[in-house]
C-alpha cells in the first residue's frame, strides 16, 4: 500500500521521469469539534419534525438550556431559519385520493399534509437558501420499485460497456507531461477531449466500467495519489496553479457524457474556481465577522444536532441548508486518507442504503504551495466533498427546475434518513476494513 501523508511536501515519482513536489496545506483550526458547550450528545433530533419542534422550543423548556442557548447562539450565526406553516384545505372530491392514493391510507401523513411545516433555512454568508418539506417526497409520480431502479441502471451500464472510451487508456487523450499510472488497479489520468478550463484532466479506474463495483483500494488510490499526482504535474509546469477541484457525475441522469467512472480535474490560479471560491470567501467574511471558523463551526453545529461524526481527522455531515436531495459534505483536516475513507463510506451509503444511483459531487483540496509562494493569491485550505442526489435514473422528469437555477433549493428528503444511513454503513465496514477503525 503507498503512504503518502499530505500535512508536508511530498515527492511523487512519476512514469515520465519527472519529480513533483506537492505542497498541501492543513486547516488553520485545531479541531472538528471545538465548542465545550455543544458536547456530541448536546442535542439529538430523530427526525425534521423532532427538528421543527426543538427550534420551536424557548430555552426554559427543555431540561439542558446551556446546552440548547449555545446550540441556537451557534445556530442563528450561520443561518437564518424561518418556520412556516399554514394550512390547507382538501376539497371534500379529493379526500380519498389524497388520504389513500397519495399517502397510503395513513392518517398521520394525511393530517401533515393538512398542517404542513416548512424549514426555510439561508446562510448568512453565502446566501443560498433552501427550504425543506419531506412530504415533497411523497407527491404524485409513477410507482418503481426500488430493484427495479437498480436493475435498470445495471441493464443501462452494461449496455455502454461495447466500445467504451474508457476500458482502454489508448482511445483516451494523453496529457503534455503522460500520463499518471497506478498498475495494481490499471488506474490512469487522460487529458479532457473538449476542455471547459485550461487544464483538465480526469482520473479513470481502467478495469471498472461499473461505478457500483468501485472498492475502497480504488478509490483511495484515485483521491489520494492520481488526483494529487496531476495537480502536482500542473503546478509544476505553471506555478500560478495553485488551487486544485474535482468534479464527478454518476451516470447520464447526473451529468455524466461517460458511463465509464471518471473524475474531472482543473486547478484555480491563486483562488478556488466557482462555488469552492464562493465557500472560501463565506469563510473569510464569517471570520472577519465573528472571529470563527466558518468550516468547523459549520460541522461542530451538525454533530450537536444528530447529523453528523467524526472518523479520526475527518467529519460527514448532513447540511441543513444543501443543494441537493441526500446532500452529504465530508469534510477533512490534515489527513487525506482519512477524508477519502469517510468520503468512500459516504459514496457507498449511497448505493447500499438509500437507493441513490445517480448523483453529483464536487471536491476541493488544500491549496498546492505554501502560504508564503509570491504566486499564490490567497490560502487555500478547503478539504472538502459535496455530493447530492440527481433523481431517479430512469425518470422522465427532470431534478432541476428554475426554482433551483435561479431562486432557491427545494429539499424533499429528511436529513435524519440520509445521516441514519451513513451511520449504517459506516458500521458494517468496520468489519470489512478493521485498518481504518484503529484508535477510532
Amino acid at each position: 500500500m503507498m503512504q503518502v501523508t499530505l500535512k508536508k511536501p511530498v515527492i511523487f515519482a512519476l512514469t515520465c521521469g519527472a519529480l513533483v513536489t506537492l505542497y498541501f496545506l492543513h486547516y488553520q483550526y485545531t479541531s472538528l469539534y471545538s465548542h465545550p458547550s455543544l458536547p456530541p450528545s448536546c442535542l439529538h433530533p430523530r427526525n425534521v419534525d423532532q427538528l421543527l419542534d426543538l427550534l420551536n422550543t424557548s430555552d426554559t423548556q427543555i431540561k439542558r438550556p446551556g446546552c440548547y442557548g449555545a446550540l441556537r447562539l451557534l445556530l442563528d450565526r450561520l443561518y437564518r431559519v424561518e418556520l412556516s406553516g399554514t394550512d390547507v384545505k382538501v376539497p371534500p372530491g379529493m379526500v380519498d385520493m389524497v388520504r389513500n392514493k397519495w399517502f397510503g391510507g395513513s392518517a398521520e401523513l394525511y393530517e401533515k399534509f393538512e398542517h404542513p411545516r416548512v424549514i426555510i433555512v439561508t446562510d448568512r454568508f453565502t446566501s443560498q437558501t433552501s427550504t425543506v418539506n419531506p412530504l415533497r417526497a411523497l407527491r404524485p409520480k409513477p410507482d418503481k420499485d426500488s430493484k427495479e431502479a437498480l436493475n435498470a441502471v445495471k441493464k443501462a451500464i452494461e449496455a455502454s460497456r461495447p466500445g467504451c472510451n474508457f476500458c482502454n487508456d489508448k482511445q483516451t487523450l494523453e496529457d503534455t507531461f503522460g500520463r499518471i499510472y497506478w498498475e495494481k488497479s490499471h488506474i490512469f489520468t487522460a487529458e479532457n477531449a473538449f476542455r471547459f478550463y485550461d487544464y483538465t484532466g480526469m482520473v479513470i479506474p481502467a478495469d471498472i466500467h461499473d461505478f457500483l463495483e468501485l472498492d475502497a483500494q480504488t478509490f483511495e488510490t484515485m483521491l489520494t495519489y492520481s488526483a494529487p499526482t496531476w495537480f502536482g504535474n500542473i503546478h509544476e509546469r505553471n506555478p500560478g496553479k495553485t488551487h486544485p477541484v474535482m468534479l464527478w457525475d454518476i451516470l447520464g441522469k447526473a451529468g455524466a457524457s461517460q458511463t465509464h467512472p471518471h473524475i474531472q480535474m482543473f486547478i484555480g490560479t491563486g483562488y478556488y474556481p466557482g462555488k469552492f471560491g464562493q465557500l472560501n470567501d463565506a469563510g473569510k467574511r464569517y471570520n472577519s465577522a465573528t472571529g470563527g471558523n466558518y468550516i468547523q463551526d459549520i460541522v461542530d453545529l451538525h454533530i450537536a444536532l444528530g447529523l453528523g461524526f467524526k472518523h479520526r481527522s475527518a467529519a460527514v455531515i448532513v447540511p441543513i441548508n444543501p443543494t441537493k436531495d441526500r446532500e452529504i459534505w465530508v469534510v477533512g483536516k490534515d489527513n487525506i486518507f482519512d477524508w477519502s475513507w469517510l468520503y468512500y463510506v459516504a459514496f457507498r451509503s449511497y448505493i447500499e442504503e438509500l437507493g441513490v444511483y445517480c448523483f453529483s459531487q464536487g471536491m476541493a483540496l488544500p491549496t498546492t504551495t505554501i502560504t508564503s509562494s509570491p504566486m499564490l493569491g490567497e490560502s487555500g485550505d478547503l478539504m472538502i466533498v459535496k455530493m447530492g442526489a440527481r433523481g431517479d435514473c430512469t425518470s422522465p422528469y427532470n431534478d432541476v427546475s428554475s426554482l433551483e437555477l435561479y431562486s432557491i433549493n427545494s429539499i424533499s428528503t429528511d436529513y435524519y434518513e440520509t445521516i441514519a444511513a451513513i451511520v449504517k454503513t459506516y458500521e458494517r465496514y468496520r468489519s470489512k476494513h478493521p485498518e481504518k477503525y484503529e484508535d477510532v
